[in-house]
């Protein structure tokens, strides 16, 4: 599958990524995304058996992701067949074989800095999020609105879905802001809009609040 074929899909519509904050975990936003370009990411598949959350794009750029057996499982099974898969280069080695042929496979090219052609490949800045935003720009979004990415990691359940074995909390919430935030300076060079959504998110101080 060549990522080209992406190029534009959606061009000029707004794209919605929804991470896998607390804040994503409820009904009411499934209920507001009903009609709209839907990003998801690692676990948000589990939005789609609890709240019927539509994901028609579906990222995974950490490898631990794949290793988890149970995470694992998300993404290779709770992914509707409809949902485009696009996932990190690396990560073919840990994918199911009986879906690598339907999936988009993008090489990192750094952590630091902004990708528009994810043919050339992306910067994964330590989070999944930022696949997300590059692959939202490639399609052609007009404006992008960030959900569940809160930067907030509680203790007792650092995700808003629960985990057998909870994966460690990478100390880079810096470098996340810090990419995030290019990311919206790029982006706003270009006339599109990087909305944040979450009212606890450490990125308020960073990127434009918007109610969805």
């Amino acid at each position: 599958m060549k990522i080209k074929n992406l190029k534009n899909k959606e061009f000029g519509k707004d794209i919605y990524i929804v991470a896998n904050g607390h804040s994503a975990n409820t009904s009411e936003i499934a209920d507001k995304l009903n009609g709209k370009i839907v990003i998801g990411m690692n676990a948000t598949p589990l939005l789609t058996e609890m709240y019927g959350l539509n994901i028609h794009y579906y990222t995974v750029s950490d490898e631990r992701f794949l290793i988890d057996d149970d995470k694992y499982l998300i993404a290779t099974e709770k992914v509707h067949k409809s949902t485009v898969r696009v996932f990190r280069q690396e990560l073919i080695k840990h994918d199911a074989p009986g879906l690598i042929d339907g999936t988009y496979y993008v090489r990192a090219i750094g952590r630091d800095g902004f990708s528009f052609n994810l043919a050339n490949g992306f910067y994964f800045g330590c989070t999944t999020t930022m696949l997300s935003i590059q692959l939202a720009a490639f399609l052609g979004a007009k404006n992008i609105y960030l959900l569940g990415v809160d930067l907030q990691y509680p203790r007792s359940k650092p995700r808003f879905y629960s985990e057998k074995k909870t994966s460690p909390i990478d100390n880079f919430t810096c470098v996340q802001i810090k990419n995030i935030r290019e990311a919206y300076k790029q982006l706003k060079q270009h006339n599109i809009g990087l909305f944040n959504c979450s009212k606890n998110s450490l990125l308020r101080p960073y990127l434009p609040y918007s109610e969805i």
